[in-house]
């Protein structure tokens, strides 16, 4: 049996060079800068502190169409999280499919707000889920929600048209666009809920990163026209020069993977997260075009009230 490739090893490794390379590059640019009487490491700072603020600023605007799953107890905890999408007139949440099946007959809840707010349960809906559990499953989960009854939904924003990847969008968009993944882990660090007034106090997880080589698809056993795999190594999560350790992802099951362009911090949803492969150093998401096509199905074959 061939040995497996560390193709997490090697993206460690190339990171750290770049960023070496970088920080070289750096200070003899800033040593020539002075030289000239430029403040260069001010301007640098500069940018730095915009472009976490137009990271911040996208997190934020995302919040209110990712919205984080809880099941309904004396102390509700996190079991996933969903995204709010709008096909033609038809309104629905797409998840993972075993972010449903944990729930069984439990009541989800959702906030009321992008960043927390009042906990309210889940409108009326339907659930689709793919059929298949194994390893490689696709794991598409859809809700079918009525217009007229949003419930928790009402305030939120649905991602539609040009928000959504129609077209099933080739993986790496070029050193224009990055990865952005967005989710709600299920740890109690990562949520406060007040029991009386029902409110709670959610944080989401982000993350900028980038599509993985054809090769570790194929390691992973995993189909690239069916999948994305994007580059995750929590060991190695820096943010604002400091390493930190992230939370654990389970509960980010669901959450939506965007391609984001550089220039405008704006971009198609292009899948829904159901794995983080960590002895792999991975995330795994099932591509949007799956979704579609089962929400599609629905309206094309549902009786005229599913969804008014």
């Amino acid at each position: 049996m061939p040995k497996r490739a560390d193709f997490a090893k090697d993206r460690r490794t190339k990171g750290r060079n770049l960023s070496s390379a970088v920080q070289e590059l750096a200070q003899l640019a800033n040593t020539i800068a002075e030289q000239q009487g430029i403040d260069l490491q001010a301007q640098l700072i500069e940018i730095a502190h915009r472009d976490a603020g137009a990271r911040r600023q996208l997190a934020e605007r995302l919040q209110q169409s990712v919205v984080p799953l809880l099941i309904d107890k004396a102390r509700p905890g996190g079991i996933g999280s969903c995204v709010l999408v709008r096909v033609d007139s038809a309104f629905f949440a797409f998840t993972a499919a075993h972010v449903i099946r944990e729930a069984g007959t439990s009541r989800l809840l959702a906030p009321s707000e992008g960043k927390g707010g009042k906990l309210l349960p889940l409108p009326q809906c339907n659930a689709y889920l793919s059929s298949s559990r194994n390893r490689n499953d696709l794991d598409v989960g859809v809700l079918a929600l009525k217009s007229n009854e949003l419930g928790a939904f009402e305030q939120r924003v649905f991602l539609t048209d040009a928000e959504i990847d129609q077209n099933d969008l080739p993986d790496d968009g070029g050193p224009e666009s990055f990865s952005f993944v967005l989710g709600y882990p299920a740890s109690r660090t990562q949520i406060k809920v007040s029991k009386e007034a029902r409110f709670i106090d959610i944080k989401a997880f982000n993350c900028s990163t980038s599509p993985v080589s054809a090769a570790e698809y194929l390691q992973e056993d995993m189909a690239q026209s069916d999948h994305v795999l994007l580059d995750f190594d929590h060991k190695e999560m820096i943010i604002g020069g400091n390493r930190v350790t992230p939370p654990k992802l389970q509960g980010a099951s669901g959450g939506g993977i965007f391609q984001i362009s550089r220039n405008t911090m704006k971009g198609p949803l292009v899948a829904i997260a159901t794995q983080n492969r960590q002895d792999s150093r991975l995330i795994a998401g099932t591509r949007l075009k799956h979704f579609l096509a089962m929400a599609r199905e629905l309206m094309a074959s549902s009786s005229p009230g599913l969804f008014r």
